[in-house]
């Protein structure tokens, strides 16, 4: 995950997963809920979060709109990723930023 940064696609599936792990969905899947308590939904939005955190923190200048970043992160629209961003820092990405400043 961290190297390929396979969470950045848009259309990421369980299967995409267990293909790059060459095992079954099913095995993917558990995997994921054993090793990491959460599903795969949460356990990519988790990491989609994170590079979205590290990429808001980083444009000090604003350059680029949340909704730019969200897209880059691998959301494919601004409600689900308001939704997973307060879901997993308690904050809206906008709250986030008057924090980090």
């Amino acid at each position: 995950m961290n190297t390929k940064k396979v969470y950045l696609k848009h259309e990421l599936k369980l299967d995409d997963i267990a293909e790059l792990l060459d095992v079954s969905r099913h095995h993917a899947s558990q995997i994921i809920n054993e090793n990491f308590k959460t599903n795969f939904y949460d356990y990519i939005n988790g990491h989609r979060i994170e590079e979205a955190k590290y990429k808001l923190s980083k444009d000090r200048e604003r350059k680029k709109s949340i909704s730019d970043i969200a897209y880059e992160c691998g959301f494919n629209n601004r409600v689900s990723f308001y939704k997973a961003f307060k879901k997993l820092t308690h904050a809206t990405p906008t709250q986030f930023l008057e924090k980090t400043i």
